[in-house]
Order: C-alpha cells, then structure tokens, then sequence
C-alpha cells in the first residue's frame, strides 16, 4: 500500500507569462489529502520546471514557518543567556574583560541577523 499524499492531478498550459519572456504559466489542480481539490498557477520553461518550482516554493514556505517558530527563539534564548553568563563572570572575578567579550558578541549577532534579513528581503 502507498503513503496517502498531496498529488498534482492535472496541469493545463494557459499561455505565455506576462512578465517574463520565455516563461509560461500552468494551473495545477492539486489535490489534497482529505480528497480536496484546488488550483494553483505556477511558472516555469516547461510543465516539468514549472512543478518543481511549485513544490519548491512550498518546502520553502514549510521550512521558513520552523525557523521563524523554532530556531529563531532559540538562537535569542541562547544570546541573552551566553550575555548574562559573560556578565555574571564578569562581576564574579572582577575582570571586565569578559563583559566585553559580551557585548561585542551580541552586538556582532544581532549585526550579522539583521544583514542576512536585509539580504532575505531583497
């Protein structure tokens, strides 16, 4: 017996992609596991490339909905409690080395997150 899954049941080539040469627009009728069907476009050179960009538009949503509810709280958590720790070192041996160490490190977190945002929003 087979895994029950989300299968494209039909695609249909509407015409050329308005706003890119080359490129054609398909409706693929997709139909969900609960026996649901609907339509989604998808764009690509040919039918075979317009799927697998339509399949890798949704791994990538998927992917994207973890990180934002997984691992971006947790790479917080992880900052402020490294801080706290280089802070509370700090002021145990009354080196303030260590606190330096903690707020370049943060800062250098916090500049390296809001590049790589800048660079995902382009």
């Amino acid at each position: 017996m087979t895994k029950e899954r989300r299968r494209a049941t039909n695609c249909e080539l509407i015409g050329p992609a308005e706003k890119a040469e080359g490129y054609y627009r398909y409706l693929v009728t997709i139909r969900e596991i609960d026996g649901k069907e609907h339509k989604v476009p998808a764009y690509g050179v040919d039918m075979q490339d317009a799927i697998k960009k339509l399949v890798m538009d949704e791994f990538t949503t998927k992917v994207k909905k973890v990180y934002v509810n997984k691992i971006e709280p947790l790479v917080v958590i992880l900052a402020i409690v490294g801080w706290l720790g280089c802070v509370t070192v700090s002021a145990i041996t009354a080196n303030y080395q260590y606190a330096y160490y903690a707020v370049i490190g943060i800062m250098t977190l916090f500049t390296g997150y809001a590049i790589i945002q800048n660079l995902k929003n382009k």
